[in-house]
């Protein structure tokens, strides 16, 4: 198998390796339709609508292959579907779902109702930018259609935060698919085209740049960069084609690409520019889908970091159009009238989930049951809510494969049926390619779903891999696309019905079941762990132990508290208590009593808000084994007493004595839980040795056992139980511990007796391998320096090959200039050489008339 961990490398055209190898004889020895051919339809004679032509394709049912033949993977060949299972979907890119251990930031993710940086949130100025200018360009718009797409980036796009986040648990970035009980379902061309009303053919976009021969044309206010000053800048220029351009720059910049840097991109200049000398429809589709797979695969590898950039407003509409039942609480049954906008008619299918949307209350642990339900089925229109094309663009309402089709439209739906690499423009000119396979969604298309022939030929080798390609690569996958493509002859006309037939019924039943023996596991950790996710509602105040659960900051500091080994609840003198009272913050543990309840709630709501943007939200499994920071460890022995000093045992029984009794009795104000808190951090740095030899074990135990009598209405019960079992366990191990640690010192002593110099040979060895180290340092950057050379050196090499170009054209233009004067000069020296001739006759003919005019006189004078 080939090793895919460095991202960066710059890929060429591959040959098949490792899966896609493997899969591809699997998919020959099987007997797989149209293995050669990436898209084409296979006949599955099955009469529909009667008084219908079958001849015309209306009357059959199609597979969207290329699928694997039926009695293969049914009769002939049983051990297909489980030979297939471990390369699709990929064990080595394991959905969230089967990969949660590692999981840190979802929590901070999925509730923030801006979860990238580049979340698109339009202001008033760019609306008012948008309709200045539709004035002017809104008919060269509909004709390049981007006219509705446009639109769309002037409404305010909501983030779904429950639906979005139980989504990505079952995203699989191998194959651009979810995985859910139903089957595979993901993002199609036609799914883009019906949100945005976009093309998904024309004229590609590149941010490969392209020689521009008017100089004009070509956006010179790059210098600003930031969103709000380049509006600004751009609204006042004087130059109409100057201020389109930086629209069409601007555009891209923060609604399609939705870039990290929010800012705008000088190397999206060139796409701009596309925009902008286009006369007929741009190819958005293929660009926006493209983007939108790179960024769900990217939140994954980044676990969910905000940095990430990508059309995630598109996944948000799709999400919320195929998930009605879940959704059905944010969006509308009828849509209600158009909110306040710049713009007050529907465009799109994406303005209509965008006015639809209503206030909702729903939880993460709502939409993940409802997602992995599976009873859940769909049938007919389910599987594509856009079927009806009530909204969109005039020529999207005919795109349908019910009708009969014209050159445009077949080619159109070529695009949206035919496997492809699809670019992803993030950082010009470097890209990725992600790859679309709609065999995986035949159901979605109208057509029957069989086992599809995962897209091995993709030029991501292996195919699970997302590496840097070089633009030859982009080429090459443009020809593999274009070949795929002119393969498929016709587009037929199909009968709307999709289903699924009993092959890719086994095969899928097989593949979930894989996925469903995490599902409890996985809930239990995503719900009880970190929360039940949010709540699309409106602010409101909440109970005190949902903000505790929420609020990442008091829950680390509870967490790490009861960790900390401890002395028994008592009494507490008054000069304890003020002392304690004095660094005592909003953002400690609230005591339980009634005097000070609604004013700990109080704070607590003021600061929450904050707290959650300033502190990150990290699982119990990190807590747990956090260490002290270095202002921690340095802190003086009269905050951190020995464990000899910290606890008299005689005293803690007498303690515990007076404060065993019932939880009612424990509620008065014998219980400080502000008091025990602070006594517990004073176990910070004790080790588990001295924590064993004092046994103080079991005082912990008791501790507990006590605030949890005392104080379970305000802590969290799920935490104290599972810390109760942790305790309990390691009471159990210590023993072990220390006896394997012991025989371990033991073995080592004998081990540095028996080689008295293995110190030495230790240290040659280290100083060798820090002289190796800083070799390796210095080559590295030897390296680099050279990397930045060569670059200077290839850029300055082309610059040398466009001047030369450039020269050799001029010297050409010369030269066919000079060969023109020399035409015209020889046109002159024949018109002077006739001009000669004639003045030659003319004197001839004046000496005749002389001579006549002298006769005459000698006659009269005679």
């Amino acid at each position: 198998m080939v090793n895919n961990t460095k991202t960066s490398k710059i890929c060429i055209v591959p040959s098949f390796v490792g899966d896609c190898q493997e899969i591809k004889e699997l998919a020959e020895v099987s007997g797989a339709v149209n293995s050669e051919v990436q898209q084409a339809y296979e006949s599955h004679n099955t009469a529909t609508s009667s008084g219908l032509d079958s001849d015309s394709g209306w009357g059959q049912r199609y597979k969207l292959g290329p699928c694997f033949n039926s009695p293969s993977v049914e009769e002939d060949n049983k051990p297909v579907a489980a030979r297939l299972s471990k390369y699709y979907p990929s064990e080595k890119s394991k959905i969230l779902v089967q990969n949660h251990s590692s999981l840190v930031s979802w929590h901070s993710w999925c509730k923030n109702s801006s979860p990238i940086v580049g979340w698109h949130m339009p202001d008033e100025s760019y609306c008012n930018w948008v309709k200045k200018l539709e004035k002017r360009l809104g008919q060269k718009w509909r004709d390049l259609r981007i006219y509705e797409t446009i639109m769309l980036s002037t409404r305010l796009i909501s983030f779904d935060g429950p639906l979005m986040s139980a989504l990505m648990c079952f995203w699989d970035k191998s194959c651009n698919a979810f995985l859910l009980p139903e089957g595979l379902m993901g993002i199609t061309m036609e799914d883009v085209v019906a949100i945005t009303s976009c093309s998904p053919v024309g004229i590609e976009l590149s941010t490969l740049g392209t020689d521009l021969p008017d100089a004009k044309n070509t956006y010179q206010g790059i210098g600003v960069s930031s969103y709000g000053s380049f509006v600004t800048r751009s609204m006042a220029l004087r130059d109409k084609e100057q201020e389109e351009m930086a629209f069409y720059l601007y555009w891209i910049c923060k609604f399609l690409v939705c870039n990290r840097s929010v800012m705008v991109l000088k190397g999206f200049q060139c796409v701009a520019e596309t925009i902008f000398q286009a006369k007929s429809p741009i190819a958005l589709a293929p660009f926006l889908l493209g983007l939108a797979y790179n960024c769900l695969g990217n939140i994954l590898r980044s676990d969910f970091s905000e940095h990430v950039s990508g059309p995630l407003w598109l996944v948000v509409l799709w999400a919320q159009a195929y998930f009605k039942p879940i959704a059905a609480r944010s969006i509308a049954a009828q849509p209600p009238c158009p909110r306040q906008q710049h713009f007050n008619s529907i465009y799109s299918y994406g303005d209509y989930i965008v006015f639809s949307q209503v206030q909702c209350e729903k939880t993460f642990e709502e939409c993940f049951i409802y997602l992995t339900d599976s009873r859940r089925k769909r049938q007919g229109e389910e599987w594509n809510p856009f079927l009806n094309r009530e909204f969109g663009s005039d020529w999207f309402r005919t795109f349908t494969l019910h009708q009969k089709h014209t050159g445009d439209e077949k080619d159109a739906w070529k695009a949206v049926l035919v496997a492809q690499d699809l670019p992803a423009y993030f950082s010009p000119p470097s890209f990725f390619l992600e790859p679309y396979s709609p065999n995986q969604f035949a159901r979605q298309l109208g057509h029957l779903q069989s086992v599809p022939v995962p897209f091995y030929q993709t030029i991501n080798q292996p195919w699970h891999s997302r590496n840097t390609v070089a633009p030859n690569v982009l080429k090459h996958a443009e020809k593999d696309y274009f070949t795929r493509k002119s393969a498929m002859s016709h587009v037929h006309q199909i009968h709307w019905f999709p289903s699924s037939d009993h092959a890719f019924n086994s095969w899928w039943l097989w593949c979930w079941e894989n996925v469903a023996s995490y599902l409890s596991e996985a809930r239990k950790h995503f719900v009880l762990k970190f929360g039940n996710g949010p709540r699309k509602t409106r602010k409101k105040r909440r109970a005190r132990p949902q903000k505790l659960h929420r609020v990442p900051k008091r829950r680390e500091k509870m967490v790490s508290a009861i960790l900390e080994s401890s002395q028994v609840v008592g009494k507490v003198g008054m000069e304890e208590e003020e002392e304690e009272s004095l660094p005592s913050s909003s953002d400690d543990l609230p005591s339980n009593t009634e005097g000070q309840g609604k004013q700990v709630e109080d704070e607590e709501e003021s600061s929450s808000s904050k707290e959650d943007e300033e502190d990150g939200d990290l699982p119990l499994t990190k807590l747990r084994h956090q260490k002290p920071s270095a202002d921690e460890n340095d802190r003086t022995l009269e905050e951190h007493p020995s464990s000899e000093d910290l606890v008299n045992p005689e005293h803690h029984q007498d303690e515990v004595g007076e404060s065993d009794t019932t939880p009612q009795q424990n509620h008065g104000e014998s219980v400080n839980v502000e008091q025990q808190r602070k006594k517990l951090k004073q176990y910070m740095d004790m080790s588990i040795e001295s924590i064993f030899e004092t046994n103080q074990l079991k005082n912990m135990e008791r501790t507990v056992d006590t605030i949890y009598h005392h104080s379970g209405d305000a802590l969290e019960t799920p935490i104290l139980g599972d810390l109760k079992k942790q305790l309990t366990g390691l009471k159990d191990r210590i023993p072990s511990l220390l006896s394997s640690i012991n025989s371990a010192e033991a073995e080592r002593e004998s081990l540095c007796k028996q080689n008295p110099d293995l110190p030495t040979k230790l240290s040659q060895v280290k100083l060798a391998l820090q002289a190796d180290e800083s070799k390796l340092s210095e080559l590295t950057s030897e390296e680099a320096r050279l990397e930045v050379e060569i670059r200077k050196l290839i850029e300055k090499k082309e610059s040398v090959l466009s001047q030369k170009a450039s020269a050799a054209e001029s010297a050409e233009r010369r030269k066919q200039k000079m060969e023109e004067l020399k035409d015209i000069e020889a046109i002159i020296k024949k018109a002077e050489y006739s001009c000669f001739q004639k003045r030659n006759e003319m004197s001839k003919v004046n000496a005749t008339i002389n001579v006549t005019l002298m006769d005459a006189k000698r006659v009269l004078f005679k």
